[in-house]
């Protein structure tokens, strides 16, 4: 971790001597210095001061090309999937079980769940920090899931009782 000081002379007067020493060779009227914390201890092992700046250094990262269909089409739909499902939700409240509206669940609730999670992996797990195959990894595992998800509730709306009664009954079990 760096530790930022500012070559202001409040900085200097209260910093001590040797750092203000230092403040003073290689500082000039706006410019910053930086401190590593674990320099004492890289000169305990025997490493350099760059040896320690080398572990600081941020991994290079490409930035995707925009793109208008994953741009703003693509918040479009995310949109739309989130305010369908208020409707999805109220018919099943009011109307019960029914095919149409389970089968409208069993895709839209899915289809939402994902799209959540994807902008998780675009967040968190991009390439610049887990690399390439991991974000592909990932990415690929989603998409099955999802799939599976999909399958899941489709089996479970044709063959068993449906994703609202499912719930009602479980509501009051």
């Amino acid at each position: 971790m760096a530790l930022r000081l500012a070559a202001s002379p409040l900085a200097i007067s209260r910093s001590s001597p040797r750092i203000v020493a230092a403040l003073r060779a290689s500082s000039s009227t706006h410019s910053r210095v930086y401190f590593h914390a674990s320099r004492n201890a890289a000169a305990a092992t025997g490493k350099t001061a760059a040896d320690v700046t080398e572990v600081y250094k941020a991994v290079p990262y490409r930035q995707p090309k925009s793109n208008q269909l994953h741009g703003s089409y693509h918040w479009d739909f995310e949109r739309l999937l989130s305010v369908s499902l208020v409707p999805l939700f109220a018919a099943s409240a009011m109307q019960g079980a029914h095919p149409i509206t389970d089968s409208l669940l069993g895709v839209v609730v899915p289809f939402h769940c994902h799209v959540g999670f994807d902008a998780m992996i675009t967040d968190y797990l991009h390439p610049g920090k887990v690399g390439d195959l991991g974000n592909k990894a990932f990415t690929w595992s989603l998409r099955g899931i999802t799939l599976l998800a999909l399958y899941g509730c489709y089996e479970f709306n044709a063959t068993d009782i449906g994703l609202t009664e499912l719930v009602k009954k479980a509501w009051t079990a």
